[in-house]
This record gives structure tokens, sequence and C-alpha cells, in this order.
């Protein structure tokens, strides 16, 4: 149960205030079922991931998990460290970028110079070492949920425009699926919860459990939301708002829309010092091991903090940021890891043929020595991977370019 209230609380994040607008615009009335299309796509990959952390167990995450799936391709395991980093600096810079236009309610400054005033703040934090206080974390997180499945409990009984059509989606197909493609990333976090697969009493029970209790609870929250939200203001009202739930709270009348605001503030402001301090972490990792120069490896005193990274970080996220639109940034992050998923179902299935007897407390149901669960989740995160503008992918590829030429000349060397 633990491990399942964990992985809720990974999961549920800033991005349910953040991506609303933006997945609006492409499915319309129909974003609804672009949320559950994304949870079903990330399920397949979170049966993935329970089979692969617990047949590897002390691996880490992703990175690692390549590592020992391929290791005569090293290049394989830092072409998905670095998916991660841009993924995670993305994150960084959309749920910054939300914090901003949120607080516009409150301060005369654009969203852009807030979100970088945060990113420093939160990456000054970062090295001073004081990532240590996950109760404060935990306690925003319940709060937030709260406030989220308050508002929808009386958004959806008093809204005046009732229930979406729930047949809208077959005259906008394409949109439906990119909307999905948009919301993508706010259903990650099993990385997180991977890690801690050796904390489990019973790998073969719990950790595909905590998975999908993690990832259903979850989808029930942003489902309800959701429509909480189309019981209130329309789907092009949505896309035009810097601030959509905030927005259609005010439609209710008093004390919600300030409530919502003060919720998205609480989860976009955790959210900005969880991906920094991951963030910062994990190009010390890969530094470590040699697939990033070892400057970014450098810790600072007491604290142990890798500032190097930290700034590094901070460095592509405001990079990110600056450009101002939080469905840039948005669909950079879920680019990135539904790159990331695709390469987790590969590895499910390479393992099969390449260590058959390897010990699997987990193990998915297969036909011969294919699990199609992973099948299926290569096939659908691929397709996510299709659906976004073409500055998405040249923004993605030159960052990742940027990070892949130290590689090659430590390599060379």
């Amino acid at each position: 149960m633990r491990l399942s209230l964990y992985g809720v609380g990974t999961i549920i994040g800033a991005g349910i205030y953040s991506v609303i607008g933006p997945a609006a615009g492409a499915a319309g009335e129909s974003i609804w079922l672009s949320f559950l299309v994304a949870a079903i796509i990330s399920a397949f990959s979170g049966l993935s991931y329970a089979e692969i952390a617990t047949a590897l167990p002390g691996a880490g995450a992703e990175h690692n998990f390549l590592r020992k799936t391929f290791p005569a391709i090293p290049a394989l395991a830092f072409t998905v460290g670095l998916f991660i980093a841009v993924h995670g600096a993305a994150t960084l810079a959309t749920v910054a970028l939300t914090f901003g236009n949120y607080a516009q309610a409150f301060l005369p400054f654009s969203a852009v110079v807030v979100a970088l005033a945060l990113m420093g703040v939160a990456t000054a934090i970062n090295i001073a070492g004081i990532g240590k206080a996950s109760f404060i974390s935990a306690g925003l997180t319940v709060v937030q949920v709260a406030c989220l499945i308050g508002f929808a409990s009386v958004a959806v009984p008093s809204g005046n425009r009732g229930l979406p059509d729930f047949t809208a989606w077959s005259e906008n197909l394409d949109g439906m699926l990119q909307g999905a493609a948009i919301l993508f990333f706010i259903y990650s976090g099993y990385e997180h919860m991977a890690s801690l697969s050796e904390e489990a009493k019973r790998p073969d029970r719990d950790l595909w459990r905590a998975f999908m209790i993690a990832l259903g609870a979850t989808t029930v929250v942003y489902l309800i939301v959701i429509l909480g939200v189309l019981s209130l203001v329309t789907s092009d009202s949505l896309a035009g708002s810097q601030s959509p739930l905030a927005d259609a709270a005010r439609q209710l009348g008093g004390p919600f829309g300030i409530i919502i605001v003060a919720a998205a503030l609480m989860a976009t402001a955790n959210a900005v010092l969880s991906s920094s301090l991951s963030g910062s972490r994990l190009l010390f990792g890969m530094a470590r091991e040699g697939d990033l120069p070892k400057l970014l490896a450098r810790t600072l005193g007491a604290s142990r903090s890798p500032w190097i990274g930290a700034l590094a970080f901070l460095a592509v996220a405001c990079g990110f940021a600056a450009v101002g639109e939080i469905e840039f940034a948005a669909s950079l992050s879920s680019l990135g890891v539904t790159l990331v998923f695709a390469a987790i179902n590969t590895a499910v299935i390479v393992l099969r043929y390449t260590q058959p007897n390897l010990d699997r407390p987990f193990r998915l149901p297969s036909i011969g020595r294919v699990p199609p669960t992973a099948v299926l989740g290569v096939v659908t995160s691929l397709l996510l991977a299709a659906q976004y503008d073409w500055a998405i992918y040249t923004a993605f590829a030159s960052v990742f370019l940027v990070g892949a030429i130290p590689y090659a000349f430590l390599r060379r060397s």
C-alpha cells in the first residue's frame, strides 16, 4: 500500500494544471478520451517496468536497465539517459511556466520571468542540499489532490453544460491522439517507483499491483477533474486560457477559483523542486558512469549536491521556458517519455531472448517468449511519438546532439 501511495504522489503532480489547455486545443470536447488513451498506453509500460525492475533489482532506473540489457551497446543506454534528461528539463520548464501563469493573479511579472526566477530558486535550494524534506512534498501532494477532488465533486453535478458528448472523438480522432500525446508526460513516474523495487516484500505480487493501483487512482482523479471542467466551460475556452483549471473553478463562484490557484501554485512549486533534484542527479549518475563529462559529477561541500549538474540542467530548462509556450515544453517532455517507454518495452522483449533464465519474480504473460503487452507498449508509445509538430522534433534533436557530442569525444578517448 505504501508503494501505491508513493506512486500516486509521484504520478499526480503539476501536469494536470499545465496541459489541459493545449490538449483541449487539439482534442476539443474529446479531451477526456485523450486522458484515458494516454493512461491505457502508460499501463502497458507500467507492466513492463514491473517485470524489468524485479528482474534487475538494484539497477536503478532506465539508464541502468538498458546498460544491463544491451551491455555491448553502451550508446543505447546513453541515448535513453539523455532522452530522460531532455524529458526532465522540459518537465521542469512546463511546471515552472504553469506556476508563472497561475501566479499572474498575484504578481505583476510575466509568466516567463516568474518561471525563470522559480527555477533559479529551486536550483539554489537543490545545491544547498535541502532535498530530504519528503514529508513536505507528500503533504503538499495530499492537499492539492484533495483540492482537485473537492473541485470535481462540486463541478460535475452543478455545471450548467452537463457532461460532454462522449461520441465527439469519432469526428476528431487525430486531434484526440494529439491531445493524448501532449498529456502523456503526466502519466510518467514509474522510474521512481521502480527504484524502490527492492523494498517490496513480494515483488512478484506487490510491484505490478502498486503500479496499476497508482495509475488507476491517478486516472480516476484526472477523469473526474476533466469532466468537472468540461461541465463548466467549453474546450475552446480551455484552449485559450493560461490558467484553465482556475478559470473553470471561477464559474462556481465563491472561493473555488482562489483555492484552485493556491493548489496549482503548491503543486507546481513542489514539482519544480522535485524536477531539479531528480534531473541534476540523473546527470550526476551519467557523468559518474563516464557517459557525460566528469565535471557534471562534481559535488559541493557537505551537502554532496551535484552543483554543476544542477546548473547545467537549469540552463537547458531555462532555454525551454524562454520560449514561453506550455504546449512546446510539455510536448518535448511527452516526446521524451514516449521514447523512453518504447525503449523499456523493447528491453523486456530482448531480455526474454538474451537472458531467458533470468529470475523474474514478476513475469508478464507471453505468447512464446514475447509478452503481448510489451509489444503493445512499443507500438502505442511510438504512435504517440509521431503526433508532434516538426518544431518539437527539431528542438528535441538539437538538445540531444548537444549532449551526444561530448559523449562521442569521451568514448573516442
